[in-house]
């Protein structure tokens, strides 16, 4: 079979002819800019956390370690535990969350022999909430009443509104009745006596966490 060879010449032109498109590039991301006067970039919606946490009355003292981590805490008080409690909120811009938690809710070692029993009963506590969850260090006893706000497409005002209450509303609730079964020695150190047998925290948190 006779075979048709296209001139050299031909095949340039048709090279030089054909549609060309440049490789694909990603799209650039948006910059994070310093404020003015040189501070500390902040995460995208910390301006935004700052402002719902003001709404709410807490009183948060809030710092911005750098433009994807920031932390908040302020102090409330719950009116049937009479406990004061240190509330924290990380904000973590990478993983897209802002973490909040009572800090050192209770202090159960593990060696302590109301531990076992505790734990149990903190995971039954766990089984019926919607908001929040409690968790254990067990290197250093210390109980955490938590919860995780996701904020990879938007800030979700009423969300983070109805978290932070959540929580609040939870330690109060529950910090009696856990404390009784885990014993006097479980109430956080510098913590005091409150009404209706609770506690109440002296110490003011630190928002430099």
């Amino acid at each position: 079979m006779k075979r048709h060879v296209l001139p050299i010449s031909m095949l340039v032109l048709a090279a030089l002819c054909a549609p060309w498109s440049a490789p694909a590039q990603d799209a650039p991301q948006p910059r994070r800019e310093a404020p003015q006067g040189g501070g500390t970039p902040s995460p995208r919606y910390y301006a935004a956390m700052q402002a719902e946490l003001q709404a709410l009355g807490a009183g948060a003292q809030c710092r911005a370690h750098s433009a994807q981590l920031a932390h908040c805490a302020f102090r409330h008080t719950g009116t049937g535990s009479g406990r004061t409690f240190a509330i924290h909120l990380t904000y973590d811009d990478e993983s897209d969350t802002i973490y909040v938690y009572v800090d050192r809710f209770l202090i159960a070692p593990e060696s302590a022999e109301t531990t076992p029993r505790l734990l149990r009963q903190l995971m039954s506590v766990n089984w019926d909430m919607l908001i929040g969850k409690f968790e254990w260090d067990r290197t250093d006893g210390e109980v955490r009443l938590s919860a995780v706000m996701n904020t990879d497409s938007n800030f979700d005002r009423r969300a983070f509104r109805s978290t932070v209450r959540g929580i609040q509303a939870l330690a109060d609730r529950h910090y009696p009745d856990l404390l009784r079964i885990a014993g006097p020695a479980a109430a956080p150190a510098g913590a005091t006596a409150g009404a209706d047998g609770g506690t109440a925290t002296t110490t003011a948190p630190d928002a430099g966490r």
